[in-house]
């Protein structure tokens, strides 16, 4: 009878496990499918690229240029 209980336990915290493993992978694809682009030319789509420009500015992923000449170079190298 003791070891019933004791594999019960065991399958109710593999079942905890698994729960909870399910539940952080669901909060990864909820945050994916939230980044996920909206229709193109939309005010949604506005928003959504104004947000990502701005996390790119915020994260250095831009090039800056002094002048044109130095942007026509830059595109042309």
């Amino acid at each position: 009878m003791n070891q019933a209980a004791i594999s019960q336990q065991k399958t109710l915290e593999d079942i905890l496990e698994r729960l909870d493993k399910l539940a952080k992978e669901l909060k990864v694809i909820k945050e994916r499918l939230a980044e996920s682009e909206p229709p193109y030319g939309s005010e949604a789509w506005w928003q959504w690229s104004e947000k990502q420009a701005s996390k790119e500015i915020a994260t250095g992923k831009v090039v800056k240029f002094d002048s044109v000449e130095e942007a026509i170079k830059w595109l042309n190298s």
